[in-house]
């Protein structure tokens, strides 16, 4: 009864984004238009019927082909065999990407960190050991082959070879957890076989590598929540898990905030277990490392290279926004007190006049420029102070302001910026000329990787664009959550595996845009509920969950 209400729940809310709320927002006119009943009808009743299947359908399914000889057989494989196969198989699947688009994909972010891997680094704003890392790589390719597309070449192929390890280590992970061998199969054939993930994998960008220390300090942390007992037998796990969480948070900017959030929620729901903390100290102490490291690298490390923390404004997307729609929108009914403030904060409004700073509704980013970082980290309690108190007079708009700027995260019809970045931006437009060297001249693959990296037409077509467009992640995280609603200890030992999810998926309505890119380490990350749902796992002494029944 429980997952027919959540099917009917779900698709009742899905619908309302898809047909109704979503068109909205894209019109900026939030009215009602009776056309829209039809539509809203046909997909509710279209929706209904697909949850209903696989709530219920789909797992009886599984479960008979769980009970074939193919599926015995597949379990019954070494996972020590199986892990470097899957590893393989997913890199050899990506090489085509890597030859064709060799050195890899310049992407905008490029040309200013090139600049500063090759004079000096100055601040955060791109991670720093992300620049760093570009550094190093320029110069060996500087120095061994006065060339420095082969050292960006090599970075590249570290990355799809960290990257490719993460997925197979995922797959292990799914496999090991007793998920139904039909979804290990498909997650490993999805993992290799997405564009996406190729062309990712050689693009020089940040995300490349905090995706990949991403899935891997979620098999980690799967594991600490599922099983602790388990993942302490094994020594190895707590060194490599500070390392791995550590490079995590290095990459993206936002890492920390992921990690604590995991820790700190899954403290708050085994709060009840704490006097067995005796028993995992070990683990304990590794768990509170990361984050000792972390500070210890944006404090002394970066004071010590004169490197300073990104600004504020970077992290004050959804507010900035919100305020400049008032700014914008309502500026004839705010006290001149009021003006007065929201010029101190953002450039006195003088933004408003100049074409390219535009206010945009779907895209912080000519907002966001115009904000002075200073003024708020001078008072940060005035500048809370003053958008609260806004934030009470024109709620609705607050509202409309947050849902248009994170509109392609719920509205599966919006793919503005649902791409894979392939700029080929000019040589001259980097600090030393960077060229792209093809070592695999086929035109037919270069044309195919243009075309699948930037055509609309993979995010226009009704279910393939699932695969393109952000706002399916969190129907599908709201899919699993309720699919798995009904299991045994659901709070305390099913829900954490969901953590690391829901913190991405926060961190990615809190960024600028909703870009694909932002989503992709979530898509990567999905798998996991996997295990949620259809896993067997863990111990009740232990912290974990009682072993739980794959099927119901």
């Amino acid at each position: 009864m429980k997952k027919t209400f959540c099917a009917i729940l779900l698709a009742f809310l899905y619908s309302v984004a898809n047909t109704i709320l979503g068109p909205m927002i894209v019109a900026q006119k939030m009215k009602f238009y009776r056309a829209r009943i039809v539509p809203f009808v046909c997909c509710f009743l279209l929706c209904s019927v697909v949850l209903l299947f696989l709530f219920f359908v789909f797992s009886r399914l599984l479960l008979r082909i769980e009970k074939g000889r193919v599926s015995q057989y597949f379990n019954s494989i070494d996972e020590l065999k199986l892990f470097p196969v899957v590893w393989a198989f997913i890199f050899v699947l990506w090489l085509p990407a890597y030859l064709v688009l060799y050195p890899g994909v310049l992407s905008y972010d490029m040309i200013s960190q090139v600049s500063s891997a090759l004079g000096r680094i100055t601040n955060n704003h791109h991670p720093v050991l992300h620049t760093w890392l570009i550094r190093f790589f320029l110069k060996t390719g500087d120095v061994l082959l006065d060339d420095y597309e082969f050292g960006i070449g090599l970075l590249s192929l570290l990355q799809m070879l960290i990257l490719s390890y993460a997925l197979a280590r995922l797959v292990l992970l799914l496999k090991k957890k007793k998920v139904p061998v039909l979804l290990v199969v498909l997650t490993a054939l999805f993992s290799a076989g997405w564009f996406m993930n190729a062309c990712l994998s050689v693009t020089m960008i940040k995300d490349s590598l905090h995706a990949a220390f991403l899935v891997l300090f979620v098999c980690h942390f799967t594991e600490i929540a599922t099983d602790p007992s388990e993942y302490c037998k094994r020594r190895r796990n707590l060194f490599v898990f500070p390392i791995v969480s550590f490079f995590m948070c290095a990459f993206r900017n936002n890492g920390i905030h992921i990690y604590l959030f995991c820790f700190a929620v899954l403290l708050l729901l085994r709060i009840s277990k704490l006097k067995q903390a005796g028993s995992y100290a070990a683990l304990i102490v590794a768990i509170l490392l990361p984050p000792f490291m972390y500070q210890i690298y944006t404090g002394p490390v970066f004071d010590a290279f004169g490197i300073a923390q990104t600004e504020s404004r970077e992290a004050l997307c959804v507010p900035i926004q919100q305020l400049q729609r008032i700014a914008v929108k309502k500026a004839a009914e705010l006290t001149d007190e009021q003006t007065e403030q929201m010029s101190y904060y953002i450039d006195n409004l003088e933004w408003m006049e100049i074409p390219v700073q535009n206010y945009d509704p779907f895209f912080a980013d000519p907002a966001k420029s115009c904000f002075y970082s200073e003024h708020y980290d001078n008072d940060p309690a005035a500048f809370w102070k003053f958008y609260l108190q806004i934030g009470k007079q024109f709620t609705k708009e607050y509202v409309v302001a947050f849902l248009s700027n994170t509109l392609g995260y719920w509205y599966p019809g919006y793919f503005e910026y649902s791409y894979v970045m392939y700029e080929n931006y000019p040589p001259e437009m980097f600090a030393e000329p960077l060229e792209r060297k093809s070592i695999l001249n086929s035109p037919i693959l270069k044309k195919y990787y243009e075309s699948v990296c930037s055509s609309d037409f993979w995010r226009k077509t009704p279910f393939i664009r699932l695969f393109f467009v952000p706002g399916f992640t969190i129907w599908f995280l709201l899919g699993a959550l309720a699919s798995a609603w009904e299991k045994p200890s659901f709070y305390t030992g099913v829900f954490p595996i969901f953590l690391p999810l829901i913190a991405q998926y926060g961190i990615m309505l809190l960024s600028p845009m909703s870009s694909f890119r932002y989503s992709w380490p979530l898509y990567l990350m999905l798998p996991i509920a996997f295990i949620a749902i259809w896993g067997g796992f863990g111990n009740a002494d232990n912290g974990g969950c009682k072993c739980i029944c794959r099927y119901r």
